[in-house]
């Protein structure tokens, strides 16, 4: 197994990588604008109707969405300016934050429980969820970890156990709510770090038995799981136990066709579709703007991944290197999750769509992220 290689060390090597990471940077900047932009004009089309059904007020979830972009925005610029050495630091205190909020749970009357699930807490009128603090906590902790001059992949004991340590702890908690979307999805990126960091394949092998043996036992734990799965493989005989959602949602995709019925005039997201804001968003684009609108959207997506796993590959120390690898990791795998359900390729799952979905939580820490992705074009030498 080969480990990401870090950037060349010669002047020449280091001049040229410095220009491609400022390309990069500027790049991603544009596409995050670009996919900040179409999520605030999906949020509203998709949810102007139950605002004004709700709350009477049809900007009501499109403002929330709006004034977090801008102070995501903002933020980025904040980030250009904080020491590389402040954010390696950061690692530590994410990870007993995490943890401290995942614990919660435990306090009866601080999470707010919404559909049989209690991922939100609600502190002085903000209304948060804790696994997006968990999900970047975990990506520092193991970029810290990974990058330590005495880490050794091929120890069990001293290079695997401690970063699957960790990871069970934010599972335990996350379980604890449940939710098995984001903890499936931390231990996706989990391995994906431990594997570009030159992980053998006994160990992955081992890992993905492991993991199969996680999902049985959450099914069998919890029989709910087991309908999901069922009416993802056959939702017509499922209608009543979790296949409406994703007919609805093949609905949208067929009203669409090629170029869409035009934006807002969506059917399905007329009460027909659960969620139409956030996690089924896609299928209200694919029914405004259609097969080209869908299109458009992945490959923005795609590209905003290449960008960051290209910062990534031109870092010159380690922990930045992984650090940019995990956040792209974590922020791509969760659109291809979120894409997967409401294309009918994956099962049912409440993970929203990055910069898309409407929800504040999300779009901050994929800003946050992002943030840090353009921190690390800036001043290479600097870097830790």
């Amino acid at each position: 197994m080969v480990a990401i290689s870090p950037a060349r060390n010669s002047p020449h090597g280091e001049k040229l990588d410095s220009e491609k990471l400022r390309l990069a940077g500027k790049l991603l900047f544009s596409t995050t604008l670009l996919l900040v932009m179409t999520g605030l004009v999906m949020v509203y089309a998709a949810s102007a109707l139950k605002g004004e059904q709700q709350f009477n007020d049809a900007f009501m979830f499109i403002r929330k969405q709006a004034a977090v972009a801008l102070a995501g925005l903002v933020l980025m610029a904040g980030v250009s300016k904080v020491p590389m050495r402040w954010i390696e630091r950061m690692a530590v205190p994410l990870f007993l934050l995490a943890m401290s909020l995942l614990a919660l749970i435990f306090v009866p009357g601080v999470y707010k429980t919404t559909g049989g699930a209690a991922r939100w807490i609600s502190l002085g009128g903000i209304r948060f969820q804790t696994s997006e603090v968990a999900k970047l906590a975990l990506v520092f902790f193991l970029a810290k970890n990974l990058s330590r001059k005495d880490f050794n992949i091929d120890s069990w004991r001293a290079g695997i156990l401690p970063n699957l340590a960790v990871f069970g702890c934010f599972a335990f908690l996350m379980m604890m709510q449940p939710d098995f979307g984001s903890t499936a999805l931390m231990a996706t990126v989990l391995f994906s770090m431990l594997f570009v960091s030159g992980l053998s394949w006994r160990y992955i092998g081992g890992g993905l038995l492991l993991a199969l043996t996680g999902f049985v036992a959450a099914v069998v734990a919890a029989p709910y799981r087991l309908v999901r799965l069922t009416s993802f493989l056959d939702p017509w005989g499922s209608i009543q136990r979790g296949g409406f959602q994703i007919i609805q949602s093949f609905l949208a995709f067929q009203n669409g066709g090629l170029l869409g019925l035009g934006l807002g005039e969506s059917r399905q997201k007329l009460f027909f579709l659960p969620e139409a804001h956030t996690d089924f968003i896609l299928a209200v684009l694919a029914e405004e703007l259609g097969f080209l609108g869908v299109t458009f959207l992945c490959l923005t997506f795609a590209y905003y991944c290449f960008l960051g796993f290209r910062i990534s590959f031109l870092q010159a120390k380690p922990f930045p290197r992984y650090l940019a690898f995990g956040l792209t990791t974590m922020i791509g795998v969760q659109g291809v999750i979120n894409m997967g359900v409401a294309m009918g390729l994956l099962p049912t799952k409440g993970i929203p769509l990055p910069f898309i979905s409407s929800g504040a939580s999300s779009l901050l820490m994929s800003l946050v992220s992002t943030a840090i992705l353009l921190r690390l074009t800036y001043k290479q030498d600097q870097h830790i």
